[in-house]
């Protein structure tokens, strides 16, 4: 079965949606075309390849959204805000970016977001100029990761998981920063025993951990053992 199989639901032409909210959504390699987000909220959405021509974001908020290899081209981003976001090799070609923030965002091979805007328009943000190397995590905490490939969910969400079996190390980055590598290496062999459905951002990865956290438990032997926290629809696509 096709991951994106509604490729076309949220590819707009000429639309109005303002101020709606697009919560858990996958705008993955859609393409829109003169249609006004402004003041729209994207929560938890993916934009891989996603291609976004002469749209309006005028106050749009992206809250920790996965952005990687899209392309903004004319978009009207004045006042837009980014927050725990992930931007990677995205283009914004002829944008207007006038009070466009980042907060506490990592932004990778998108340089012409530092050159075009003022330094204070990035808060609590890293952006790098290439993906950090492996050799910043420990071997176990790798072997770990890499594991996951064998699982389906995982492995197409691409949030973990790059291309030419390369890892998403800016990913890795913010889990261990959150929970820490002991937490990371003791729990995320369980995740796939727990994933009920396709995912797309980091987020669906987040919400397990932090249940493992409130539990105040270092592992978790299955989802069927009392207590083990589950994955809902609440935190995967509503697709």
């Amino acid at each position: 079965m096709s991951r994106n199989k509604s490729t076309k639901r949220y590819s707009y032409n000429n639309h109005d949606s303002r101020a709606s909210k697009f919560i858990h959504k996958d705008f993955n390699k859609t393409e829109n075309y003169l249609t006004n987000f402004s003041e729209v909220l994207f929560q938890n959405t993916s934009f891989v390849g996603a291609k976004l021509k002469f749209c309006a974001f005028y106050s749009a908020v992206f809250d920790n959204c996965y952005i990687r290899g899209a392309l903004f081209r004319r978009c009207n981003l004045k006042n837009a805000v980014f927050k725990k976001s992930i931007i990677s090799a995205t283009f914004f070609e002829g944008c207007k970016l006038q009070g466009c923030r980042f907060e506490n965002c990592k932004i990778i091979s998108s340089s012409k977001l530092e050159k075009g805007l003022p330094s204070e328009s990035f808060v609590e943000t890293e952006i790098f100029q290439t993906y950090p190397a492996t050799t910043i995590f420990s071997r176990e905490l790798i072997d770990v990761v890499e594991s996951l490939r064998m699982n389906d969910y995982i492995r197409r969400s691409s949030v973990l998981h790059r291309k030419e079996k390369k890892l998403d190390t800016v990913s890795l980055k913010v889990l261990v920063e959150r929970f820490g590598e002991d937490l990371l290496i003791n729990n995320l062999p369980f995740l796939p025993k727990v994933i009920a459905k396709e995912f797309y951002t980091l987020s669906y990865i987040i919400h397990f951990l932090l249940k493992i956290q409130s539990c105040d438990i270092n592992e978790v032997p299955g989802p069927a053992a009392l207590g083990a926290p589950k994955l809902t629809n609440d935190c995967s696509s509503t697709d």
